[in-house]
């Protein structure tokens, strides 16, 4: 009696039918790793049948096989490629989809190889980027591009993958970027922000990269395009992806400070301040922020342009001291801090004495009120030198000479204060400490 074939093995009779070669010699040669002889085998197959879908999917294998295995891949180096062509072009002459067989018991093996040997190859190439040949960092993005065009040759067969292949897609990102090559850098990441992606059930941290480096990228260039059309593109493209990873990432601070940037570059102190008051609010113990703030706003006041507007000013300084207190609460010998408190109330005590002086009047009323003023600004001239000193006599511990200009700069200030006070002695104490800051400041 004859014994009935199983379907399966019906299937595997007729594709051997198609592949002249033997196929168990061919499994032979692939179990014993021996591929040279094994590429052999395909060859000659589809020298004799070039369309035979069989001879075509063993070669993808075999030639997947070369390209991973050192002994091999340099007799062919575009092994992959071409096992590659084999594949598509075997799967394009399966008009019977006799192949799936084939393909389910080795778990689509070929394709997948193919994948992962191009992935692999690109992550060896960035690593050796990394540790200092730059070069490959280029060569990495070749490879990384290469597994991506096979995985989406995957996801069109629905056989595996997603639409968005989101750690390959990040990973010829970073490649972009380190190699230098910023056009391409952002089509990646955006196919990342445009899709919301927030990171994997793995890794979360690293998918801030997209957000946040496309913001830092359209910020740069709405700084350097020439075109008025280009500038307003790259404006809304920075507004929009800063945005985006604001939502996303709600807990990182990089959006915060990067709006601060832009308002900052825009001269649009208006929104500056606004925006600083609410990043403070959200980050009360920042003590940087506090200082910035403070920072930022005594400079609008005091240094800016001939001619410039100041809006509240009064206003501004009251921020300015109370975020300056805030800072100095926590860092009490802080040197910058104890700098621009003195300056602080040395200006504030100068603006009082330049109302005084405004004052012509010899009314009594009159009189009376310039007296006030200049009283107050007196008292207010004082308040700086407890600070001004506290920031000095730091310096004077380590005397560093990169401290130097810093030092100079605040004994100006405590001339200047001494001046105002009317109190020579002073005035000459320091400017012996100013004249000996070169001969002290020297390590």
């Amino acid at each position: 009696m004859k014994k009935i074939l199983s379907t399966g093995l019906l299937f595997l009779i007729m594709l051997s039918g198609m592949f002249a070669q033997d196929t168990k010699k061919l499994k032979t040669y692939l179990d014993a790793k021996q591929y040279d002889k094994a590429k052999a085998e395909v060859d000659a197959a589809i020298a004799k049948n070039p369309n035979d879908a069989l001879a075509l999917y063993y070669k993808s294998k075999v030639y997947a096989m070369l390209a991973s295995e050192p002994k091999f891949k340099t007799t062919v180096p575009d092994a992959r490629e071409q096992a590659f062509v084999a594949f598509k072009k075997a799967a394009d002459n399966d008009k019977d989809n006799k192949l799936l067989l084939v393909l389910t018991q080795d778990q689509y093996k070929p394709i997948f190889d193919l994948y992962t040997g191009y992935y692999d190859a690109g992550a060896a190439a960035f690593n050796s980027g990394a540790s200092g040949n730059k070069a490959d960092f280029g060569v990495a993005l070749i490879q990384f591009k290469n597994a991506d065009m096979v995985g989406r040759y995957i996801y069109s067969k629905k056989w595996a993958l997603s639409e968005i292949d989101t750690q390959l897609v990040l990973t010829m990102g970073k490649a972009a970027i380190n190699a230098g090559k910023k056009d391409e850098a952002v089509k990646y990441l955006r196919q990342l922000a445009d899709a919301n992606i927030t990171g994997t059930s793995t890794d979360k941290e690293s998918y801030q990269l997209p957000y946040q480096w496309l913001s830092y990228y359209y910020r740069e260039a709405i700084n350097t395009d020439t075109s008025v059309n280009l500038k307003k593109e790259k404006e809304e493209n920075f507004l929009k992806y800063t945005s985006l990873g604001k939502k996303l990432f709600p807990k990182e601070d990089y959006y915060e400070a990067v709006m601060l940037d832009y308002y900052r570059d825009k001269k649009d102190y208006d929104n500056l301040f606004k925006k600083y008051d609410e990043v403070v609010t959200a980050y009360p113990d920042s003590v940087q922020y506090h200082f910035n703030y403070a920072n930022e706003a005594f400079v609008y006041v005091y240094n800016s342009d001939a001619g410039t507007k100041i809006n509240n000013k009064d206003a501004l300084l009251k921020i300015v001291g109370t975020e300056l207190q805030k800072v100095a609460a926590v860092k009490p010998n802080d040197i910058n801090t104890n700098w621009l408190l003195g300056q602080y109330y040395y200006n504030q005590g100068i603006d009082l004495k330049e109302m005084a002086n405004a004052i012509k009047s010899t009314k009594p009323e009159d009189v009376k009120k310039k007296a006030d003023l200049n009283a107050q600004a007196k008292d207010v001239i004082n308040k700086a030198i407890p600070f001004a000193e506290k920031a000095l006599s730091t310096l004077e511990a380590g005397y560093k000479k990169s401290d130097k200009s810093k030092y100079k700069s605040i004994v100006d200030l405590m001339q200047r204060v001494y001046t105002s006070l009317n109190q020579a002695g002073k005035v000459k104490l320091y400017t012996a400490k100013y004249d000996s800051a070169d001969s002290k400041f020297i390590n």
